[in-house]
């Protein structure tokens, strides 16, 4: 190898370690095209169903984390095109069986309603067959729950956030009202 064509690929991987993070943080930093993208009633379907999974109490729920919003980025940018269409499809046949059994849309619903709906699928995915894949029910809750506790309401109201953690004690006292830590938000 050349002096010139050795500094030449340097050169390159030097400014492709400055300019990368900077283009990758700003292609992460906006998701208002994939979610311009999204029907609005998918949207507000996700918001209700994530809201329903983890209602206001104390601390705000899923809605006002916008957990839905993460849910459709993360669906779109991130799952494999057979996932993401898999991931659009169970919700799409999730909303038909809401309104099979409850005789109206999730939206719709009371809240009773929508737990007694959750509950069934629930049971469902519980006795699905291990062979054939993981049930939607576990996608959509495992997702509204990494999208709610890694959020900054999560993080900050619903867990004791602590960004750098302190020594170890080994004799704390853990009660009813100690929140769990993390250091991701």
């Amino acid at each position: 190898m050349q002096r010139r064509e050795a500094l030449k690929k340097a050169t390159l991987f030097i400014a492709g370690i400055a300019i990368s993070p900077e283009l990758i943080a700003k292609a992460l930093a906006d998701p208002s095209p994939t979610l311009a993208r999204q029907p609005a009633d998918r949207l507000a379907l996700l918001a209700e169903m994530a809201d329903t999974i983890l209602p206001d109490t104390d601390t705000p729920g899923a809605k006002a984390a916008k957990v839905h919003e993460f849910i459709a980025v993360v669906v779109e940018d991130c799952l494999s095109p057979e996932r993401r269409d898999a991931f659009w499809n169970g919700l799409q046949f999730t909303e038909q069986q809401c309104i099979a059994t409850q005789g109206k849309s999730f939206v719709d619903c009371s809240r009773e309603q929508r737990n007694a709906f959750f509950r069934q699928l629930q049971a469902e995915a519980k006795s699905a067959p291990n062979d054939a894949g993981e049930p939607f029910w576990y996608q959509l809750k495992g997702i509204t729950l990494h999208g709610y506790f890694t959020s900054e309401i999560g993080a900050t109201q619903a867990l004791n956030y602590d960004p750098i953690p302190g020594g170890w004690i080994p004799d704390m006292i853990i009660d009813d009202n100690t929140k769990a830590w993390t250091p991701v938000f």
